[in-house]
């Protein structure tokens, strides 16, 4: 598969966006766009979540909830 390599502000930015971002060539033709990694919404439900009482579990904890239900 061919590859593009963004140099740091570009990977930054990308990472960062929580909008489409469009790919364009330097004559500002549209070459593609790239959904955001988390949308708004994800990300407003991610704040509401972790201001919220209800309890958090650590991967760990999780896994070995799951080991201990393979063994029943």
């Amino acid at each position: 598969m061919p590859q593009i390599i963004l140099d740091d502000e570009q990977a930054k930015l990308l990472a960062s966006s929580l909008k489409p971002v469009e790919v364009r060539d330097r004559q500002g033709n549209l070459l593609g766009v790239i959904p955001p990694v988390w949308t708004e919404e994800e990300v407003a439900d991610a704040k509401k979540r972790l201001a919220s009482n209800e309890p958090r579990y650590t991967t760990a904890e999780v896994l070995e909830h799951l080991r201990s239900l393979d063994g029943k």
